[in-house]
């Protein structure tokens, strides 16, 4: 009877065994794909953090360098050597063969406070033809921003850029095209300058390059 019941036994911890490896394998598959999402989902995150700070390089005139997984830095100035350490990092790291992105860093710049300055006029000064206000708006109205207040460096000046108006548009991306009624369109623009003086400009659209501008 013993021995009748023994090839059973075998045969019922083989059928088990095999169940164990396949969900084994199912659940190794199951977190290998989470992991390569998540690193994709990082990798993207990684690409919006760079070009934003690249962004802010070339508006305000910041240093700007990016740091790998072996601690070597490199000093980005362009917008290749900016698109080269995508190139180079982020495949990789999706497929694992490296453990981190690493990460971009951006400093003040010798004109930084000159470019801050410029913002800081043109975002109290210059006006834009509200449509549905019949009159002229600050550009943080028109764009849906808190009441705009003077930035004193250029650490507020990052935060700033990484608010989010009424939206849920960050700043940097808000005022990267300024025109009618918050569009691309052609607008009208004035320089108020708060004492009853006023100057119309010959633009029609304002982008963040001109806003860290002279413009009056």
């Amino acid at each position: 009877m013993g021995n009748k019941l023994k090839p059973k036994w075998v045969f019922c911890f083989i059928i088990f065994s095999l169940v164990l490896l396949i969900y084994g394998n199912h659940l190794f598959k199951e977190r290998a794909k989470k992991l390569e999402d998540m690193r994709k989902k990082e990798s993207l995150e990684f690409m919006e953090d760079g070009w934003k700070k690249y962004r802010m390089m070339l508006y305000a005139g910041a240093n700007m360098e990016y740091t790998d997984s072996e601690g070597n830095i490199r000093i980005i100035e362009t917008e290749p050597a900016l698109l080269d350490i995508y190139d180079e990092v982020i495949k990789p790291y999706i497929l694992g063969k490296i453990p981190t992105l690493g990460s971009f860093r951006i400093t003040e710049g010798k004109r930084t406070s000159e470019f801050i300055k410029n913002f800081n006029d043109n975002m109290k000064h210059v006006k834009i033809w509200g449509a549905h206000k019949n009159r002229y708006i600050s550009i943080a109205e028109n764009e849906g921003l808190e009441e705009f207040k003077d930035i004193n460096s250029f650490e507020e000046l990052w935060e700033y850029m990484n608010k989010r108006n009424d939206e849920g548009v960050i700043y940097i991306n808000e005022l990267d095209i300024v025109g009618y009624d918050r569009t691309a369109q052609d607008a009208k623009f004035i320089y108020d300058y708060g004492n009853g003086k006023i100057k119309e400009l010959s633009i029609n659209r304002i982008s963040l390059v001109n806003l860290f501008g002279l413009l009056k």
